[in-house]
């Protein structure tokens, strides 16, 4: 029988006690939280009343955004054998990080599959902070410690951040810490104190292509009073919550996983063999890797600017790829983007259809007509990331 459209609301989920609530969690809900997802089995706001998607773009894109992204509570790494472990887990070469960077790391699995895209915070010398995206990371990491014999500890904290998102956000953070928060580079963080001893961790991270920043704090007893406090000041920017925006994060070809990646696609397959050094002496995925490497891959996600009407803001299920009407892969995210004014995608495709210039059809559902769509390099802008990677103190004169 064939899918509808009409069938994919005619149902209702279940409140469960098994959807963890964070400290946050109140907190945003009288901020005007209204739609929540389950991501990392915790409730993660995605809808606020009295704006639409659209105007949070705008936020995001002119503006500042407040965001509730405790389901990306940490996962910790501790003790001697720290440094030894987070080596183990990433294919990314980890000689030159410092202790007071931040770093975009896929963890793969035996098969060169991605368990997790996390970015990782690294607090010491062997001490980190994994900021996973929606899959297990924790267990993964305590398994491969376990069974590797190393001395760490593995837990998750009780740390939940927040992101302030958008090109008025360093304006923002300055008046929550003060000016020397300018100095912070892309993909650094920094201890710092809110007004009334509020203990934080700011990363100048985010996932949204634009100057933004993630909180982490330290003391969840003080979450309303900076919940208060950043809402307080945030009026002078026009600060609205936001939940997360699909198509400034498209857009800047950022990868959301159990969406475009997963345990069946390698960092070949997406665009990601710059996150694998095969010179490492050791880690987990390196001889399926050395494999891919060797014998190539046979499918490619691409990006695509797809013809026709403007697509809803929900996307649930894979659309089909088609290529003189035989089904060549699937689109794993279409939306409409706003700057560029016609829809765009990723669509994972056969590696003979994965060259730039190339044309293919869309389909959304069986009984829905095909859209032609023309195959683009990712990401559609900001190549070199030249907006979130913007030296604020060199902009200082400093």
């Amino acid at each position: 029988m064939e899918m509808t459209r009409r069938w994919l609301h005619d149902y209702r989920l279940v409140h469960s006690a098994r959807h963890l609530k964070s400290p946050l969690f109140p907190l945003f809900r009288r901020l005007g939280a209204t739609s929540f997802l389950v991501y990392n089995h915790c409730l993660h706001a995605v809808d606020f009343d009295g704006h639409t998607k659209e105007q949070e773009y705008e936020a995001i894109r002119h503006g500042v955004t407040l965001w509730d992204v405790s389901v990306e509570r940490p996962v910790e790494i501790d003790g001697p054998d720290g440094f030894k472990l987070m080596d183990l887990l990433t294919p990314r070469d980890m000689r030159k990080w410092q202790v007071g960077q931040c770093k975009y790391a896929i963890i793969c699995d035996e098969n060169g599959g991605i368990v997790n895209d996390p970015v990782v915070v690294r607090l010491g010398e062997n001490r980190f902070w994994l900021c996973p995206a929606d899959s297990d990371l924790h267990l993964w990491v305590k398994g491969v410690a376990v069974g590797m014999g190393l001395r760490t500890t593995v837990r998750q904290p009780e740390v939940f951040p927040i992101q302030i998102q958008g090109p008025k956000s360093p304006g923002l953070l300055q008046a929550l810490v003060g000016d020397r928060v300018k100095a912070l580079r892309y993909y650094w963080w920094m201890k710092a104190e809110l007004e009334g001893g509020i203990p934080i961790i700011i990363t100048r991270t985010g996932w949204t292509g634009e100057i933004g920043y993630e909180i982490f704090l330290l003391d969840n007893s003080r979450a309303e009073a900076m919940i208060d406090l950043v809402t307080a000041k945030g009026k002078a920017f026009g600060l609205i919550p936001a939940g997360p925006n699909h198509p400034r994060r498209v857009e800047a070809g950022i990868l959301n996983y159990q969406a475009d990646m997963s345990l069946d696609t390698n960092p070949y397959e997406l665009g990601l063999d710059w996150q694998v050094d095969l010179t490492k002496e050791r880690f987990i995925g390196k001889d399926a890797l050395v494999r891919v490497k060797r014998d190539g891959v046979r499918r490619k996600l691409v990006g695509l600017l797809i013809e026709g009407e403007q697509v809803p803001i929900e996307f649930e299920e894979p659309w089909l790829v088609f290529k003189d009407g035989h089904v060549v892969g699937r689109a794993t995210a279409v939306l409409y983007s706003p700057s560029l004014k016609t829809n765009i995608g990723y669509a994972m495709v056969g590696i003979e259809h994965s060259a730039a210039g190339g044309v293919l059809e869309v389909q959304p559902y069986p009984e829905q007509r095909r859209h032609r769509a023309k195959v683009v390099p990712l990401p559609f802008v900001d190549p070199k990331k030249e907006i979130p990677k913007l030296r604020l103190d060199a902009m200082a004169g400093r």
